[in-house]
């Protein structure tokens, strides 16, 4: 089963890159690369999800970033406030874009996929995860994967809360089925993180039964709080290098590790796979907290080396994250980050943005590679009863 995200590039997170870097993006000039050694990066790129590389059993994916189909004319939710768009500015980068994520979506081939930045735009026919779910469906058979109707099923109305992006869940309904309640964390002591003004996306829960073994498991996908701006002294955490609204974080991890435990989704299942960016990296005060209670960190357990999911001015690190319950991780088959954007330059995303005509045609191409600015992480279950 699958943890999936429509990509934003991250405007609410980092600062926008220059003109400079955005037209150069480090990308070496294809004439001063052998052919041999550019057989070799395709053959590895390919490799990265070959079938002896998945992990075994049902698959869940996590994949960043966000996805906006109403080009300069969003709104925070159904009724919110007109703001600022995320994502393509106009109808020809969303095309460039949108072809981008269905390959990394189609080359994941997930059955439970978390988004992680989607148009907060609700569920009707034009919204942006109904656009999606049609695309994806377009490639890979029509009625393959389903969206899930989070205000429908919660009764409320914005469940996912006011701003331009929320999270969401799709799903493939052949291999698995919605089970009980669909579950929102969206109190203002969750959204705030303890302080007065929205912070962190509200959370998602969802229980699913696997068709092939009866087994079940509850996906949640977080989106918490970036470093990118401030939150205010003793939030922000500078003198111990975990940048700014650590603390606002650090709350979140401990409602949502609380909530959790409450069973929201009204069924008693112990089996629980927090996804998601969690904008903290793996040592980090709020994984500390999610590892407190109970949950194993399946990036570190099944990566060797130094894993990674997104850099930073050179720094490289995992703010993507796969925790999974005690009694879950036993049942995970293996986790793997699928190195398609983290690795790639700027340059070669969907935007036109600092590029002249030759760069926005020569250097763009619909395959899944800079569909996004994260890794997306893909974790194997093969599920008991």
């Amino acid at each position: 089963m699958s943890e999936s995200d429509f990509q934003e590039q991250h405007r609410d997170e980092v600062d926008e890159e220059s003109s400079a870097d955005r037209s150069s993006g480090g990308l070496p000039d294809p004439e001063d690369v052998a052919p041999d050694e550019l057989d070799a990066i395709e053959r590895e790129r390919e490799e990265r999800l070959a079938p002896d590389n998945r992990p075994d059993g049902a698959e869940v994916d996590n994949t960043p970033r966000d996805f906006d189909t109403e080009v300069g004319e969003c709104r925070g939710g159904i009724g919110g406030d007109q703001m600022e768009c995320r994502g393509a500015n106009s109808a020809f980068e969303l095309e460039r874009q949108a072809d981008k994520i269905v390959a990394a979506l189609v080359g994941l081939d997930a059955d439970v996929v978390g988004l992680v930045e989607i148009e907060n735009d609700g569920y009707g026919e034009d919204s942006a995860i109904a656009d999606l779910v049609r695309r994806v469906n377009a490639e890979v058979g029509a009625g393959t994967y389903r969206y899930l109707d989070v205000d429908e099923r919660t009764g409320q109305v914005d469940a996912l809360g006011d701003d331009a992006i929320k999270v969401g869940l799709i799903y493939k309904h052949r291999e698995v089925v919605p089970n009980g309640e669909t579950a929102v964390l969206n109190t203002d002591s969750f959204v705030n993180g303890g302080g007065d003004s929205p912070k962190n996306r509200p959370a998602l829960a969802q229980a699913f039964l696997d068709r092939d073994t009866g087994g079940r498991f509850t996906m949640v996908v977080n989106h918490l709080k970036s470093k990118g701006s401030g939150c205010g002294a003793g939030d922000d955490d500078p003198a111990n290098l975990q940048g700014n609204c650590n603390g606002t974080r650090v709350h979140a991890a401990q409602e949502l590790a609380d909530w959790l435990a409450t069973y929201p989704t009204g069924i008693k299942e112990p089996d629980v796979l927090v996804m998601g960016d969690l904008n903290a990296y793996a040592q980090e005060d709020p994984v500390d907290v999610l590892r407190d209670a109970g949950y194993t960190d399946l990036v570190a357990t099944h990566e060797e080396g130094n894993p990674y999911s997104y850099v930073f001015d050179g720094q490289w690190g995992y703010l993507d994250h796969a925790l999974a319950s005690e009694s879950l991780a036993p049942q995970v088959t293996g986790t793997t980050t699928w190195h398609i954007n983290a690795d790639e330059p700027p340059v070669l995303d969907y935007n036109v943005n600092f590029k002249s005509q030759e760069q926005v045609e020569g250097l763009y191409a619909p395959t899944p590679y800079r569909s996004s600015d994260h890794d997306p992480v893909l974790v194997g279950l093969r599920l008991t009863r």
